[in-house]
């Protein structure tokens, strides 16, 4: 079973898609060729992470402008 979580850690378009395989609660995923070309930096996260998504990315929060997080997140508000 592929995981279907996703993060967007920065508050840009970055996304990270976790390459742990089965069920769990701490992701991990790899990001490519950000800090310099070649370059691979492992991002870890949980599950209650605000910024976690499934599937495709669901849009921006239109809740409070300037929110960075996912439309539907939970918790309060960060910009």
């Amino acid at each position: 079973m592929t995981c279907d979580a996703h993060i967007r850690p920065m508050p840009n378009d970055t996304e990270i898609s976790c390459d742990v395989d089965g069920e769990h609660t701490h992701h991990k995923g790899t990001l490519r060729d950000y800090a310099y070309p070649g370059s691979a930096t492992v991002i870890g996260w949980f599950e209650d992470d605000r910024r976690t998504f499934h599937g495709e990315w669901p849009g921006r929060c239109v809740t409070n402008d300037g929110c960075v997080l996912p439309l539907g997140h939970r918790g309060s508000h960060a910009t």
